[in-house]
Order: structure tokens, then C-alpha cells, then sequence
């Protein structure tokens, strides 16, 4: 993990991560609603409706679900850039916020052969480890993913 963060006008964060796994089958994981349903949240959460449209203007949306408090979060945005196995840049935030006051999600895919290095970066929030909050949760999600590649139980 290679945790950024710039306190400037333009709050930022990057997160890092290997995975044993194939570019092909990591983009599928975050590319595919079935998939994404099953790895795409915090520890102590769970995710419902999950709807995915991967394409330029196309949108997203999926509701977490805190396990102990049973609170929602609805979360959305639209996808920007789409270039196959190569790059997803999407807003995030709020379902249906404008795309101007969103926060911009640009995930990187690059091939090591049967590994895929995944580098998460998110301008809008800034973070780093240990805040309880936008980095943890994103850190999280990120394990969760990993062990979903590996077909290992979800924290």
C-alpha cells in the first residue's frame, strides 16, 4: 500500500495492491454486477442492489447496509472513462450528485503476467490509514476484493 494525501484544494488519496490474479479476471471483478455484489464493501457492512452500467455516461448505484445498525448508504455516480482492462474512472458519492461536485474514483489495471497490480486513486476526500473513515473503508473493500479473487471468506 502506497497511501497518499494532499491537504491542498484538492483533497486526494492512492492506494496500492497486488493481486494473484489476471488482469482479464480482476477487471471482470470490478466490472460485473454479480461479482461486484459480492466483495464491493466495508468490514461490518453488507451490499444490496447492485446496479452497474459499465460504459462512458453510464451509471452505477449500490446500497451498503451497516450489519449492527441495519443504517443505509446509498452510493452512486457515473462512469467517465472506460478503456477495457486498462483504467475505470467514475464519480462517487451520493446517486445522482452532479458529476462536477463528485468525487472522481480512477482505478489502473497493470498486467504482471498471472498477477494484476490495481492502483486505487480517489480525488474529492483526502485520507490515510487509520482515519475510521473514506481510506478504511476503501482499504477494506480492497481486502475484501482480494480474498473474493481468492475465493476466501469476506471480513
Amino acid at each position: 500500500m502506497n497511501p497518499t494525501s494532499n491537504a491542498s484544494q484538492n483533497p486526494e488519496f492512492t492506494i496500492t495492491r497486488r493481486f494473484n490474479a489476471p488482469r482479464e479476471l480482476v477487471w471482470r471483478a470490478w466490472t460485473e454486477e454479480s461479482e461486484l455484489a459480492q466483495w464491493l464493501r466495508p468490514f461490518g457492512v453488507s451490499t444490496e442492489s447492485v446496479s452497474f452500467d459499465v460504459r462512458v455516461g453510464g451509471t452505477y448505484r449500490y446500497v451498503m447496509v451497516n450489519d449492527e445498525t441495519g443504517e443505509e448508504y446509498p452510493t452512486g455516480g457515473e462512469f467517465l472513462e472506460v478503456e477495457p482492462l486498462d483504467r475505470l474512472v467514475f464519480t462517487w458519492g451520493e446517486p445522482g450528485a452532479p458529476v462536477d461536485d463528485s468525487p472522481v474514483i480512477t482505478l489502473t489495471f497493470i498486467s504482471e503476467g498471472e498477477r494484476t497490480e490495481l492502483i486505487f486513486h480517489l480525488r474529492g476526500y483526502a485520507g490515510e490509514p487509520g482515519d475510521g473513515f473514506v481510506y478504511d473503508g476503501w482499504a477494506e473493500a480492497l481486502t475484501n476484493f482480494g480474498k473474493h479473487l481468492a475465493g476466501e471468506p469476506l471480513g
